[in-house]
């Protein structure tokens, strides 16, 4: 028998097609099956590549080899992450001690507070009315306070596997990424592999817009938050302003955080010179918290992603809120570089299945999605070639 008679045989069209119709449906299954662990390998592969300059720096400047250079950045890294909660610990527990904390005066503040009559116009309002008293909520804590336990225990329990998933994700990107994309562009066949080529460096080119849109924005978080604190006297504003900034980029976890400090160094501390009680200073530190929280996610976040990554701000504000309702702070947080990746390969699609050429000669990035229609573009022909940019 003449070897000839094992070549293998090119598959008919139809097979191809219910092979490429079977791959399709394995890989939406398979993503929606691990959807859990997108958001957490996404981020620790943006984490990666954010840390990825200082691996090549270093590799550039000693004759320290690609993993050594890769466990120095890693380890360095870790130290510096495990020192921050080590040094502020000793720091936050110091200023409690000399804290003379007096809980049942704040409890006589909080019952005389709710018991006077609040005025508006010809009405008469008592806050207890809508506030809990707070001898009526030791009697009945026990049960509620056993389930918020177990489930707070559990949530925690959750997050640290995914915080370590995170972190080996992180180091094995870092040793081995630079091997990924060569071998996610030999996969395509050898007539596609340069719109591959250049479908990742648009893309890459997303992220980098992203990931520089987050620096920004924790900045101008860290500065508004400072500068409203200073304005008040709240203690340590500089401090507290910019811990907000640099949580910002976590959206539910990162408010949560970063108010309940505020509000309780205001509540312990009170200010340095406003005419305040404690309590109505934390108070007012609460309300002005939760306007900045809503002006930084309903304006100055959407503007600023959108402007990096060429999107409207209103179509970030949706895309950000749908993800946050949907999936959580992670996802939340990738959510705007996915969308916009996933806009970059359609239009490659779109193009390919017109016949149109993969990308435009005068492909710009800046051009993905804004159309600039002319004023007259009503009166426009019907044949007239509108511009390709989305």
């Amino acid at each position: 028998m003449s070897p000839d008679q094992f070549s293998p045989k090119a598959w008919p069209r139809e097979a191809r097609i219910i092979a490429f119709v079977f791959a399709v449906f394995m890989g939406f299954g398979a993503l929606w099956y691990f959807r859990a662990a997108i958001g957490p390998l996404a981020i620790a592969a943006l984490l990666a590549y954010v840390m990825s300059p200082m691996v090549d720096y270093l590799k550039l400047r000693t004759r320290l080899s690609h993993t050594g250079s890769v466990l120095v950045v890693y380890f360095i890294t870790l130290l510096i992450l495990l020192a921050i909660p080590a040094i502020l610990t000793p720091i936050v527990y110091n200023q409690i001690q000399r804290m003379n904390l007096d809980v049942a005066a704040m409890i006589q503040t909080y019952d005389d507070f709710v018991d006077a009559p609040i005025y508006i116009l010809q009405w008469t309002f008592y806050p207890k009315q809508f506030l809990p008293l707070i001898p009526e909520t030791p009697a009945n804590l026990l049960n509620p306070l056993a389930e918020f336990t177990l489930h707070a225990f559990e949530t925690v329990s959750t997050n640290v596997i995914w915080v370590l998933v995170t972190f080996v994700t992180i180091f094995y990107m870092l040793k081995d990424g630079y091997r990924l994309v060569p071998w996610l562009i030999r996969i395509a066949p050898p007539a596609y592999q340069d719109d591959a080529r250049h479908l990742y460096l648009q893309l890459r080119r997303v992220w980098s817009d992203y990931l520089r849109s987050q620096l920004i924005f924790m900045f101008i978080v860290g500065l508004m938050d400072s500068v409203v604190w200073l304005a008040i006297g709240l203690p340590g504003a500089v401090f507290l302003g910019f811990l907000t900034g640099l949580t910002s980029f976590v959206h539910e976890i990162g408010a949560v955080i970063s108010g309940v400090l505020s509000v309780s160094v205001a509540l312990l501390l009170g200010s340095h010179f406003l005419p305040l009680s404690n309590f109505w200073f934390a108070v007012l530190v609460l309300i002005l918290y939760l306007i900045l929280t809503a002006l930084k996610n309903v304006w100055v976040r959407p503007a600023v992603v959108g402007r990096h990554v060429h999107l409207h701000s209103g179509i970030v504000f949706v895309i950000i809120l749908a993800a946050l309702m949907t999936s959580g702070a992670l996802a939340a947080f990738v959510a705007v570089p996915v969308f916009v990746s996933l806009l970059i390969v359609g239009r490659y699609l779109r193009r390919r299945i017109l016949g149109l050429p993969p990308f435009p000669e005068d492909d710009d990035p800046n051009s993905y999605f804004f159309v600039n229609f002319p004023d007259d573009f009503d009166t426009l022909p019907d044949n007239t070639d509108s511009t390709e940019t989305i």
